[in-house]
């Protein structure tokens, strides 16, 4: 590769990240020319609601949330996700504004890319389009999913169910970190604090997870999900 996709960040995506591994040397090149890194510290905004939507955004590291501030004021958490994931794309392609914003939850490394930059990719490589075409799809469809699951399974299912999404997806380990406060949780769920603290203190009492500070540790990961699936 030539010296200016060498000193690319981007380069170190590839191996991460389906849609960017499909880019050609000379694409890869008008991804990095078109796009600049910028680090966020854990709680700090990487998109705000509302600013004016001009760039794509490319998480390549950190646990993130999209958050929604409804029309009673109040914000609703939309999705916690990890990189490398791409955001944002929805809102340049038929929004002139962002429709959401997006918080680090954790230290987070995100790309900014410019939006003539990244059509000009979607319009000029297939598989490419196709890789991106496929995330969306993915995210859209786990959102229904979450969306039916959060209205119709019982609270203690559903917070079941969340616990093995940190697990599983977020963490990839039986011992974690909810990156969120207790009354975020319980938004998340769709309850309150108080109730998200009492069905911690009965999985607790049940041996199937163990708490320690902010620090959870899955003992028995065979109950909790069985406690998800009835529903």
């Amino acid at each position: 590769m030539n010296n200016i996709v060498q000193d690319c960040p981007c380069i170190s995506c590839m191996d991460r990240s389906i849609p960017v591994s499909v880019l050609s040397e000379k694409e890869l090149e008008i991804f990095c020319n078109n796009s600049v890194k910028i680090f966020f510290q854990k709680g700090e905004r990487i998109i705000k609601q509302g600013t004016f939507s001009s760039n794509i955004t490319f998480i390549k590291s950190g646990i993130f949330k999209m958050h929604i501030n409804g029309p009673l004021n109040r914000d609703e958490i939309l999705k916690i996700g990890k990189g490398p994931a791409f955001i944002g794309i929805p809102d340049v392609f038929v929004s002139r504004t962002h429709n959401y914003s997006v918080s680090a939850l954790t230290n987070t490394d995100a790309c900014f890319i410019d939006f003539e930059g990244f059509s000009y990719l979607i319009e000029n490589n297939g598989q490419f389009a196709t890789e991106i075409l496929k995330t969306l799809s993915y995210d859209l469809l786990d959102h229904f999913s979450r969306c039916v699951h959060k209205t119709q399974k019982q609270l203690t299912a559903f917070l079941a169910e969340a616990l093995l999404f940190f697990m599983d997806t977020i963490y990839e380990s039986d011992e974690f970190e909810i990156p969120l406060t207790r009354s975020e949780f319980g938004a998340y769920i769709g309850t309150t604090r108080e109730t998200i603290t009492k069905i911690i203190h009965d999985f607790t009492k049940d041996k199937i997870i163990e708490v320690n500070g902010k620090s959870i540790l899955i003992l028995n990961k065979n109950i909790l999900q069985k406690i998800s699936n009835t529903g």
